[in-house]
């Protein structure tokens, strides 16, 4: 967390003013001001006339310790080097060189030969001032560069909803904040140093002091900050990044704090719902696997009726396995293995290798790919390789990017048992297996049927899912 307020912050949809405490030096905005040529030009003309004025004056009255009268042109080349640029400083180097040599240097008022002397203590002269011409052209774009960057600092937090706000390395806040104390009602110094924390729920204290935190991570902790107004806790979101020194040391954390109270709210009662939703397909699951079963009858011991119960609860079940893992991610979007996984469950103790990258589907296509996988699976156990002590199966599947998404291909090979036929006509299973990759762009189903096992490839094209939406 961190302290000095350099942003707004929004409670409850307010839009309170920006409170800046950072303030650049004014003189700093005056020297980086750009200027144009008619006050360059006033500039120039104005410190060399008062530096020739104070000039004459020290020379008239006899304190000068003799020499090169020089000593108030220096101070007048710095300043119009700082406020006007590198163009006018070193023009006005040039006619110090001029007004001295024609007022100063005897005799006075006359561009006379100089002296071997004073030819070699102007040349020293010009030498030094314009290498402090250049120091201070370099100064003055640098303090330039710094009040833009500081301008566009407060462009930036002013457009944000958030508080923004900084601390020592060490969390210690070291001068007021009044988005802090508009919200908590905490005045300053109440918080000064740590005793910000008292404001925070304490058992979320401990999330907000950083450690561990790795060179150019960011810190992100959700917390319950006190409201004064509502006179309750409320939720924040909080992103602090470290400043490092040049030995590695955090020299400061610089923090981002937004109200995420009614968001989080609404996921914990999203979660709730959700959480209910799959106990109530469970349920609705089950039911309907009881009723199917009480509704054979007499026709339960039929072997017809049999082997319509079991494929018809197992399709029930593949499809609210797929089902539940998207509810369960809470997302729009299952994870391929997870689905693979679920579907297979039943058949636990077949040979059955699976293999393939990480992938998310989306929920329609995942419950699509678990009903033809437990097709695929239900005949081998019936028909093909798993019907035999030696048979096996491999399911596999990998993606190729394409310019407009991703190519993904799930190849199904059985390894021994008996050998394929291909069916004179396609019966329901098969149109199920089929409707897989029918939803999807560029969907294609292909059987073969070599002697060493049915092979099935299931590929389609999707777009492209971003990682973070897999669930496990």
């Amino acid at each position: 967390m961190a302290g000095v307020t350099v942003g707004k912050g929004a409670v409850r949809g307010q839009m309170p003013a920006p409170t800046t405490v950072l303030n650049m030096p004014r003189f700093i905005e005056f020297i980086s001001r750009e200027r144009g040529w008619v006050l360059k030009l006033a500039w120039l003309v104005g410190a060399l006339v008062v530096a020739t004025v104070l000039t004459d004056f020290r020379v008239r009255f006899g304190m000068s310790a003799g020499g090169m009268p020089l000593l108030f042109y220096l101070p007048a080349i710095i300043l119009i080097t700082l406020t006007t640029g590198l163009r006018v400083g070193i023009a006005s180097l040039v006619l110090t060189d001029l007004v001295v040599w024609y007022i100063f240097l005897p005799p006075t008022f006359g561009f006379e030969l100089l002296s071997h002397t004073q030819i070699v203590t102007m040349s020293l002269w010009t030498i030094i001032s314009g290498l402090l011409v250049a120091i201070c052209y370099f100064l003055r774009v640098s303090l330039q560069q710094l009040w833009r960057s500081e301008a566009r600092y407060r462009k930036l937090v002013g457009v944000t909803s958030d508080i923004v706000w900084v601390t020592d390395g060490g969390g210690h806040i070291h001068f007021p904040n009044d988005s802090w104390s508009r919200i908590t009602g905490m005045e300053w110094p109440a918080f000064k140093g740590r005793n910000w924390l008292s404001s925070i729920h304490e058992e979320d204290r401990p999330a907000l002091i950083p450690e561990g935190v790795k060179e150019d991570e960011a810190h992100q902790v959700e917390f319950r900050l006190w409201d004064s107004k509502a006179s309750d806790w409320r939720w924040f979101r909080s992103r602090a990044v470290a400043i490092y020194d040049s030995k590695g040391e955090i020299t400061e954390w610089i923090t981002a704090m937004r109200d995420v109270h009614e968001p989080k709210l609404a996921r914990e009662r999203a979660s709730i719902m959700l959480g209910e939703s799959r106990h109530r397909l469970k349920n609705l699951i089950t039911i309907i696997d009881a009723l199917a079963k009480s509704s054979a009858g007499r026709a339960a011991n039929n072997p017809d009726t049999d082997a319509f119960l079991k494929r018809f609860l197992g399709r029930l079940h593949a499809l609210s396995a797929a089902a539940d893992l998207a509810l369960a991610g809470n997302n729009q979007f299952i994870e391929l293995s997870a689905v693979v996984q679920a579907t297979l469950a039943p058949f636990e103790g077949s040979h059955i290798e699976i293999e393939g990258p990480q992938l998310v589907l989306q929920q329609e296509t995942g419950g699509s790919i678990a009903l033809a996988i437990h097709e695929l699976a239900t005949n081998a156990l019936k028909y093909g390789a798993l019907s035999s002590p030696n048979g096996s199966v491999s399911l596999s599947w990998d993606v190729i990017p394409t310019s407009n998404g991703e190519r993904l291909t799930i190849t199904w090979k059985e390894h021994g048992g008996t050998p394929p036929r291909q069916p004179e006509r396609e019966g329901f299973g098969t149109r199920v297996i089929r409707a897989a990759s029918a939803r999807e762009r560029d969907g294609k189903v292909d059987f073969e049927y070599p002697a060493d096992g049915l092979l099935c490839r299931i590929a389609f094209t999707q777009p492209r899912q971003p990682d973070e939406t897999a669930t496990a």
